[in-house]
């Protein structure tokens, strides 16, 4: 069928996926007697035949995202049944064995003859509805766990949202700096305690493949612990939980009301969790589409009069527990739907809780720096008094200053003159000067060394000060 390479499309590596959401179906029936003319004997075709085609999704494990261990996979599927010759043919395209190894595990000696059995059409037409069926089943699987863990997920990331107490009153924790965060365990409850509503991280496991392998046969002792309720039940055959997945304390950053913080990023990753969710529904009622598409062909293929007789009177039994199957997986797609739609109304509910909660804290966050503001305020307005006073203490004392150094300047000249003169350098008897050279000389040798004495002191001690002051300056910068 050339519709099959459309189904072909969606598989492959890319960055972003296109075409991954759209499962299809096609079919192609020839019965009657004209389809001879397709009539291709080497190839070993009769040209009365049935083709189906269609592509379908489950989910499973992926070993290689550590942060999100689930995958969506894609499956198109192609059969042609050969009314005349009797041969079934089958093209199955996946990114891995899973499904090749379940068919021929299906097909193999040891299987039931509703398989295996190939010898006569009645039972080769019951072979490929079984066949389908483990199509089918694929589709349907995984999808519980899958939920379970988005939910668990979901949980872990929002639980502080309707357990947190946010009237609190604003009292800020005494912090060298008041904006300060820093991470603290949360060791106050236990992981089992039923009265905890805050859930733990939990690592992705590393299995990749739903089906266990006989060394993963989990004991009887495993349970599964819902972390929302701290009740544990069995797991069922088929599930690992890797050991890596034991609770773990989280580590939850506080504000300064020692809470937890509510970031953009919660909302974020809620509506990732949002689109994920959305993405199950729309895989699920694809998937369904499909199901359906599938009963109605061999249904209405059971209506056709060209179909042969033994088919028509041997499969009638075969083809009711077909029936019967598809609507018990279309049953518990629908049933996970349910459960992914109630997901999602309770996303859209965190989604708005949390949006009060961040507009509710950002409010008393600004309460609290209205309130620190009128404090520093206040220390402003005392600090500027005391500097308005010591400014008027420094101008009283200025002008003092002024007064003692205007009759300093006016006393010094006479000062120096009577000083100079009471020396014998000069002296003056009965109106005879008299000028005495070694006076001065011993003046000048005196008085110098303690000019230059006093400015060398004075020297030292303006630049040890000036160090100083750069050594501080430099420690403030760094």
């Amino acid at each position: 069928m050339p519709e099959f390479v459309d189904l072909l499309l969606p598989l492959g590596e890319r960055i972003i996926a296109r075409d991954f959401f759209s499962n299809s179906f096609y079919q192609h029936t020839r019965l009657s007697d004209h389809a001879q003319n397709l009539h291709i004997p080497e190839r070993g075709r009769s040209g009365r035949d049935f083709q189906i085609c269609y592509s379908l999704k489950s989910v499973e494990r992926s070993e290689g995202q550590a942060e999100w261990p689930w995958s969506i996979r894609h499956c198109a599927t192609h059969h042609a049944f050969d009314i005349s010759h009797v041969r079934s043919t089958w093209i199955v395209v996946k990114g891995n064995r899973l499904l090749e190894d379940r068919i021929t595990s299906a097909t193999s000696g040891r299987a039931p003859p509703a398989f295996s059995s190939y010898d006569r059409i009645e039972k080769a037409f019951a072979a490929a509805l079984s066949t389908h069926l483990i199509m089918l089943d694929w589709s349907a699987e995984g999808w519980r766990w899958y939920i379970n863990f988005l939910e668990d997920r979901f949980q872990e990331r929002t639980e502080g949202a309707i357990s947190t107490d946010v009237d609190l009153p604003m009292s800020p924790k005494e912090t060298d700096d008041f904006f300060a965060l820093g991470p603290r365990t949360n060791t106050q409850n236990t992981f089992l305690s039923q009265k905890s509503r805050k859930s733990l991280f939990r690592p992705a496991a590393q299995k990749t493949n739903i089906m266990p392998t006989s060394a993963d046969v989990l004991p009887p002792q495993q349970f599964h612990i819902n972390p929302r309720s701290g009740k544990k039940q069995p797991l069922p055959p088929g599930i690992l939980i890797a050991s890596s997945e034991a609770p773990k304390p989280q580590v939850v950053h506080h504000d300064i009301y020692g809470q937890p913080m509510f970031r953009i990023r919660d909302l974020q990753d809620i509506q990732d969790f949002e689109e994920r969710a959305n993405e199950t529904v729309l895989v699920l009622k694809l998937n369904m589409s499909i199901c359906k598409q599938i009963l109605e062909f061999y249904r209405s293929l059971f209506k056709n009069k060209e179909l042969p007789e033994p088919i028509l009177n041997e499969c009638q039994e075969s083809m009711f527990r077909f029936e019967r199957r598809i609507e018990g997986l279309k049953s518990h797609m629908d049933s996970q739907i349910l459960r992914v739609e109630g997901l999602l109304r309770l996303i859209d509910d965190r989604k708005t809780l949390l949006y009060g909660l961040l507009g509710f804290l950002n409010t008393r966050s600004n309460k609290l720096l209205a309130s620190e503001s009128h404090k520093s305020t206040k220390k402003m307005e005392k600090v500027t008094h005391e500097m308005r006073e010591i400014a008027r203490e420094t101008k009283t004392e200025t002008v003092s200053m002024k007064i003692i150094t205007l009759v300093t300047l006016f006393f010094l000249p006479g000062t120096f003159i009577a000083t100079l003169m009471s020396t014998d350098i000069v002296h003056w008897d009965n109106g005879k000067k008299t000028y005495q050279p070694g006076a001065l000389i011993v003046y000048l040798a005196v008085c110098l060394p303690l000019m230059v004495l006093t400015f060398s002191v004075w020297a030292v001690f303006q630049w040890h000060e000036r160090r100083k002051e750069g050594q501080e300056n430099e420690k403030v910068e760094a």
